[in-house]
């Protein structure tokens, strides 16, 4: 059986679905995995079953401190999670220690930051020169490895057209252990519900000029995120529905799936940019397997993952997005999410969600 060494960028404890999902569960039956996972709270390196935890301290000189605590030439593969200094040092002693290499990508933050920045300024010219100068070298870097593993065909295309090696697309999906049966809530009030950043990029005053224009009270906005200062910044200019608006503060995986569990709707709209619509946002995933229904945007790659009857698509106009909120707050409607459960914990379905 073939032995892997996931090296992901995550701290102990953390919870991410692709680890947790793929890497530490359903790929097991088929290679032996083990994973490291950093923490700034220990000294010395621990093992708990097939998880690493290697102390922060430690990770420059990683591949060597791995290979004296634990050995190295025990695995057939090393797989490493967006830490280009961890690639390096990793492909710097592939030969040595016989492994071959692949590297993972889950988002592209640089991409991310450099179109935060307004396109007139100096910092951005100055910003467009660093970022072309990373990409080359992170190009070259990646090209040195034996697989890349980018988050979509879509997301390879175009914001990694240079790499020339071998890819296997890992997609996020629907975890069929942990789907959840959401009975609908039969109160008159539609609990709509927004997990995760919440930033000038994402443009969510959009959503909210939706919100703002509905006629209908009979709603409520329950928001997950750890960007309050901008997200109160932002609703200081929607004081007629900031009362219908909640704000929670949670961080662990299973007190946010049962806080989706009790809305009837999630939000994923984003703007029609490419570092949306390239990927099926995470958020996505956490509201379907809670068995509620999305409102995400109408887009290429949505749709190739989505039926019309799983999902609501909507421009990203607030206009059309208040006319699709008006259509769900009527409660018949709130019933996609709840058959998608149904059929993935019982049919097979030829699509990739």
């Amino acid at each position: 059986m073939n032995k892997l060494l996931y090296i992901s960028d995550q701290e102990e404890y953390s919870e991410n679905g692709t680890i947790s999902t793929l890497f530490d569960n359903y790929l097991r039956e088929y290679w032996e995995v083990d994973i490291v996972y950093f923490t700034p709270y220990k000294h010395s390196l621990q093992k708990k079953l097939n998880h690493i935890i290697v102390p922060t301290s430690k990770r420059k000189n990683l591949i060597k401190y791995l290979d004296r605590k634990i050995g190295l030439l025990q695995y057939d593969f090393m797989f490493i999670r967006n830490k280009k200094d961890i690639l390096f040092e990793a492909l710097k002693y592939k030969n040595d220690f016989k492994y071959k290499v692949g590297y993972r990508v889950s988002y592209p933050k640089k991409y991310h930051k450099l179109k935060s920045i307004n396109f007139y300024t100096p910092k951005f010219i100055i910003g467009k020169l660093m970022y072309n100068f990373k990409i080359k070298k992170r190009d070259k870097l990646i090209n040195e490895c034996d697989l890349f593993l980018p988050a979509s065909n879509e997301a390879k295309d175009k914001f990694y057209p240079n790499i020339n090696i071998d890819s296997f697309p890992i997609f996020i999906g629907l975890d069929p252990d942990i789907l959840t049966n959401h009975q609908i809530n039969k109160s008159e009030v539609t609990n709509f519900i927004n997990v995760g950043t919440i930033d000038k990029l994402r443009k969510f005053n959009i959503v909210l000029d939706a919100f703002n224009s509905l006629e209908s009270k009979n709603w409520i906005l329950h928001i997950i995120t750890t960007d309050k200062d901008y997200l109160n910044r932002l609703l200081k200019h929607y004081t007629g529905i900031k009362e219908k608006i909640v704000i929670h503060t949670i961080y662990k995986a299973e007190d946010r799936k049962n806080k989706i569990n009790e809305c009837d709707v999630g939000i994923a709209l984003l703007p029609p940019i490419d570092l949306y619509d390239t990927v099926i946002a995470n958020k996505v995933i956490d509201y379907y397997n809670s068995g509620i229904p999305t409102i995400m945007t109408s887009n290429e790659k949505n749709h190739s993952i989505f039926f019309e009857d799983e999902a609501y698509f909507s421009k990203f106009i607030a206009s059309d997005i208040k006319i699709k909120f008006e259509d769900i707050i009527n409660k018949e409607k709130v019933k996609k999410g709840v058959e998608i459960v149904k059929e993935y914990k019982g049919d097979d379905k030829d699509k990739n969600a």
